[in-house]
């Protein structure tokens, strides 16, 4: 399609928000655009950018949906904590609730039109992967009307604000484009980050989340707007986004990397912000996950010499540190006063039992097999659990005490996709999040909140977005 070709009409239910100005174009165009000559021009432009310019209200509509892409990703993950006891509230309607159910509704909405009007949203929806989304949505509603009575309401409402924002990615997606939906949901999540750093440093007593690690010990971690884990799970996405943007392709409809030099600057600066973040959480977890991801994201770069350099400094690295330990307590690496170098109350076992995971996995495995089918509802778990545990520290447990064995065995083909297709994609950005959910699954619950955060909408839209180049398959 050339450059002076007319522009898309948007007349009829065949018609677009703003996505006809993605849809219009030849993928295979783009994609055939070697990386060098992209560099060579600079700043790949943006679907929605290319070729014609959009008609009139492309830019007001494309204005709304990055707002509201933007303003969720700095509300939802906002849940105000101080200690492990604020796990135990439920979603009351505060002004704060309100104003997520507010950005729910208007992102739903959204979502909602653009089935009917945008064939992009339906054809991004009607992808493997987008059927995938939609039937564990499905099963979620389905089971939320046996959820337990306590929880109820909560569970159902929970349940149509994932299918809404499901809907709502898939519809930013065929607007924006996945590099202005990134930088919608990079910018939402510092302002999240900023203010949890103000809380943090201005109103410590706010801002501290106080952890005991014994029944007489504590440790003081970033709390704040919400617990150190997922405020860790939040920066550190933000940390892999941002290394793929900076270094990611500009070659296809679906890369997402800079290079203009003051979007560079900025970025590296959310990435400083992002990584002094995770460190102040203390959470291992997160940072053990991110350098998983990490490597994944990288790994299309560590042939050759530079690659064996940087793998023979990480192995370098590892050792030294061990051996740092060993000389500063004066024992073993894995004597009891090394151990309690590497952990918050110096017990072996606090290793051993992934800090105390084991026994929620036994526990929640135990409620589990008493609701197999049906589950008990999303964000019933710290309602129904015990104190400690609060939730399933677990992906698959978190699903199937939510929705049930179904849903499980959804959320596995879903992970399998993740594994087979995304971690082998081309592109850094899928590469990276779906490796990253993959990993920090394992011991969290990662995605799947109440009202969708960062990772989960990364995750939806790293999921979703190479069907927009026309692929079958990332």
């Amino acid at each position: 399609m050339s450059p002076s070709s007319s522009p898309p009409t948007y007349a009829g239910t065949e018609s677009s928000l703003s996505d006809a100005a993605v849809v219009s174009q030849d993928a295979s165009e783009v994609d055939a655009l070697p990386t060098q000559d992209a560099d060579e021009r600079g700043e790949f432009e943006p679907p929605s950018a290319i070729g014609s310019e959009p008609p009139s209200g492309g830019g007001f509509i494309t204005a709304i949906v990055f707002a509201v892409v933007m303003l969720a990703m700095f509300i939802n993950p906002i849940e105000f904590k101080t200690s492990a006891e604020f796990d135990r509230a439920t979603s009351n309607l505060n002004v704060l609730t309100l104003a997520k159910l507010a950005l729910a509704a208007a992102a739903s909405g959204l979502g909602a039109i653009a089935v009917f009007v945008s064939p992009r949203t339906r054809q991004l929806l009607g992808s493997l992967p987008g059927l995938g989304l939609l039937t564990l949505g499905a099963l979620f509603c389905a089971t939320s009307l046996f959820a337990i009575e306590s929880n109820a309401m909560i569970s159902r409402a929970s349940a149509m604000i994932f299918v809404g924002y499901l809907l709502f990615t898939a519809m930013a997606l065929a607007t924006l484009g996945p590099r202005k939906m990134l930088a919608a949901i990079v910018a939402g999540t510092s302002l999240y980050m900023l203010l949890t750093w103000g809380l943090f440093l201005l109103v410590p007593e706010m801002g501290t989340f106080e952890e005991y690690i014994s029944a007489t010990e504590t440790v003081q971690r970033m709390g704040g707007t919400g617990h150190p884990n997922n405020i860790a799970k939040t920066a550190i996405a933000i940390v892999l986004v941002g290394v793929a943007m900076y270094l990611g392709r500009t070659d296809s409809l679906i890369s997402v990397g800079l290079r203009g030099p003051w979007q560079r600057l900025i970025l590296i600066g959310i990435m400083v912000l992002a990584a002094a973040t995770v460190v102040a959480t203390l959470s291992r977890t997160a940072m053990l996950a991110g350098a998983a991801a990490g490597g994944i994201l990288l790994i299309d770069r560590l042939y050759g010499r530079g690659g064996l350099a940087l793998g023979i400094f990480g192995i370098a690295s590892a050792a030294s540190l061990v051996l740092a330990i060993s000389l500063f307590t004066g024992k073993g690496p894995f004597s009891e006063s090394a151990v309690s170098a590497v952990t918050k109350s110096g017990d072996v076992e606090e290793l051993t039992s992934l800090t105390g995971r084991t026994t929620i996995w036994e526990e929640a495995i135990g409620f589990i097999v008493e609701r197999p089918l049906t589950g008990y509802g999303m964000d019933s778990a710290a309602s129904v659990m015990s104190r400690e545990a609060t939730g399933t520290h677990n992906l698959l447990l978190h699903v199937t005490f939510s929705a049930g064995v179904i849903a499980c065995l959804v959320m596995i083909l879903m992970l399998g996709w993740s594994l087979v297709f995304g971690a082998t994609s081309p592109h850094e950005w899928i590469r990276t999040v779906l490796t990253y959910v993959l990993v920090s699954g394992l011991v969290e619950d990662t995605i799947i909140e109440s009202f969708p955060t960062t990772l989960t909408v990364l995750w939806m839209a790293a999921l979703l977005a190479p069907t927009l180049a026309g692929r079958s398959q990332p």
